[in-house]
């Protein structure tokens, strides 16, 4: 199975799919980490503010059974910045 169909499969099959505004680079994983601990496996990070792409990263880096998707997504240098972010 493809990351997409994955991704797919997981979101279809979740429930719930918090979205977060990170503005505290430091409350990014723990606030996954209490989320996942909570049942939730896919989360999405805004892209509105100026650390969103940063916690993305640090959350796959330290939590990589998680799905971690970008909201906001507004051009194409978004979605590769978010890309590239995990």
């Amino acid at each position: 199975m493809s990351a997409s169909d994955q991704l797919i499969h997981k979101a279809s099959t979740c429930g719930v799919i918090p979205t977060l505004v990170i503005e505290d680079l430091h409350s990014a994983v723990p606030l996954a980490q209490a989320l996942r601990d909570g049942g939730l496996t896919v989360l999405e990070i805004t892209l509105r503010t100026p650390v969103a792409l940063q916690a993305i990263q640090q959350i796959r880096q330290a939590l990589p059974d998680l799905f971690v998707g970008a909201g906001t997504v507004l051009d194409v240098g978004a979605a590769k910045a978010a890309q590239d972010a995990g």
